[in-house]
């Protein structure tokens, strides 16, 4: 392989993450803050290409009444702005309780051309932290005779 090609690849690549204004930025780390993030990062084929132009839509609530809180298109790279959203605060997670959970649970619908839609539930997003939601895509020309979107199911009881 031609070894100015890789390198042209690799400052192309490099351009690319760095100019991007849609970069992972970090939360603000003040001692009372009630907000969390949420990137996606929408990728195909095994997480080997980024999906430009996705549609990631994030709700809250139950499957049965969930309300929509923001929407972004993917950049080139598949990321998305970052989502600022509302949970508990960080004291919450200071104190382990059974009753209490320490996270707000976000869900998320990915959509692109060409491709099966993807359905995230209960994504977790903790008071000043940046979360980032991977999604990658299955092509539907690839996807057989079932097109419906897949569901994948985040739900997991962190230890703390």
């Amino acid at each position: 392989m031609d070894k100015k090609l890789i390198e042209q690849y690799k400052a192309e690549m490099l351009r690319m993450y760095t100019s991007s204004e849609k970069s992972v930025p970090a939360m603000a780390q003040e001692e009372n803050n009630t907000n969390g993030g949420l990137v996606g990062i929408v990728t195909a084929l095994r997480s080997l290409y980024p999906v430009p132009k996705a549609r990631v839509t994030v709700f809250e609530g139950s499957m049965d009444n969930m309300k929509t809180i923001a929407t972004d298109e993917t950049d080139e790279s598949g990321r998305t702005r970052l989502f600022v959203l509302p949970a508990p605060d960080r004291v919450e997670s200071q104190s382990p309780s059974d009753n209490k959970v320490p996270y707000a649970n976000y869900n998320m619908l990915v959509e692109a051309e060409g491709y099966v839609s993807n359905i995230h539930l209960n994504i977790p997003v903790f008071s000043g932290v940046t979360s980032l939601q991977r999604s990658n895509m299955l092509l539907l020309e690839t996807a057989g005779e079932d097109k419906s979107p897949q569901i994948f199911d985040e739900a997991e009881k962190y230890d703390l």
